[in-house]
């Protein structure tokens, strides 16, 4: 492997040429950065970290935490363009991610910790899939910066979210604008706060109808597809059973559609069914899953934009709101005979 010496010689500059080239600072013309970028292409050559962040005091790694086990992670789309987009955002600003799961969720904080004690990381990311806290005390012991996608506590660190109440809003307006009156939600156990937000969504839109949401047609899943369907068959076998179902997410949505089919009972005249996401299965379907767009590649984007910025020196910014849309499509529809509310 070539070393910057050698890269400067073979491109007719000083050392201190290429490294401003490499890390895309101002002072260099462009035929020169030009001629400097020719040979490291061509001689394959990549830059030390070490000595890049022995330079710097810096390690240019981000910690990218996410309190799920790696299986649970890599079978969510949802969470994987997250970190397509955090990943995007990092590798703009020069910075690797380093990912951390849990064999256990419990187990999440103390895997982290390490990553903490070893100083390996100039700042992290935190996915707010459980109970942020644990993970707060832990990152509130060193002066790194933290961003939350989700939603933090008050004061620790900045977070980015989607619009979860907005979006819930507007799923059960349309349901209800649709006709539908016995609405059940299927939600998950343990809950993060972004669930808590869409059932607060879903609250106020039945409130705003003179509804209330009957406690016997919430019911619980893990976010995983088979346990949307063994939810939705716990609701569909019961004698009076809900006309709609909101799952608050795609993956059990989908698996709610697997159980009305089950049954014969077509959707959307015997069941409409709204998710929340917009995983690319929701558009497969059939018929396509009527869901609320939350964008998970710019909420990684803007979560990693904003603690770069940090590391830049910009001071902290309050909680950044990532708009969701409702995406009507063929699940949704009105009930086969109009109820009285």
């Amino acid at each position: 492997m070539p070393t910057i010496d050698e890269i400067a010689r073979l491109a007719r500059v000083s050392p201190a040429t290429v490294s401003k080239v490499l890390n895309n600072r101002p002072y260099v013309s462009p035929t020169t950065r030009a001629r400097v970028e020719q040979v490291i292409a061509e001689t394959g050559f990549v830059p030390s970290l070490r000595a890049r962040g022995l330079s710097a005091r810096r390690s240019f790694i981000l910690g990218l935490l996410i309190p799920y086990r790696a299986d649970q992670f890599f079978a969510d789309p949802h969470l994987l363009e997250i970190m397509r987009g955090i990943e995007a955002e990092a590798n703009r600003h020069g910075y690797h991610l380093l990912l951390s799961t849990a064999r256990a969720p419990r187990e999440a904080a103390g895997a982290f910790s390490h990553l903490l004690r070893s100083d390996m990381l100039d700042g992290a990311i935190l996915v707010e899939t459980l109970d942020v806290q644990p993970f707060a005390e832990l990152l509130r012991q060193r002066p790194a910066p933290w961003v939350v996608i989700g939603y933090a506590p008050p004061g620790p660190a900045p977070a980015v979210h989607a619009d979860d109440f907005g979006g819930a809003l507007a799923a059960t307006r349309h349901l209800l604008g649709l006709g539908h009156r016995r609405l059940a939600v299927i939600s998950s156990t343990p809950r993060p706060s972004a669930l808590d937000e869409r059932l607060r969504g879903i609250r106020a839109g039945l409130a705003e109808a003179g509804l209330t949401l009957d406690s016997a047609l919430l019911v619980s899943g893990d976010c995983s597809l088979a346990s949307g369907e063994a939810a939705a068959a716990d609701l569909l076998d019961r004698p009076a059973p809900p006309t709609a179902i909101v799952a608050l997410n795609d993956r059990m949505a989908a698996g709610a559609m697997r159980a009305a089919i089950a049954r014969g009972l077509e959707v959307p005249a015997d069941l409409s069914l709204v998710g929340f996401d917009d995983i690319a299965l929701a558009s497969l379907l059939s018929p396509a899953l009527t869901t609320v767009r939350q964008p998970g590649y710019c909420l990684g984007e803007a979560a990693a934009a904003t603690l770069c910025g940090l590391l830049g020196g910009q001071a902290p910014t309050t909680a950044a709101v990532i708009p969701t849309e409702l995406i009507v499509r063929g699940s949704s529809g009105p009930p086969r005979a109009p109820e009285r509310g």
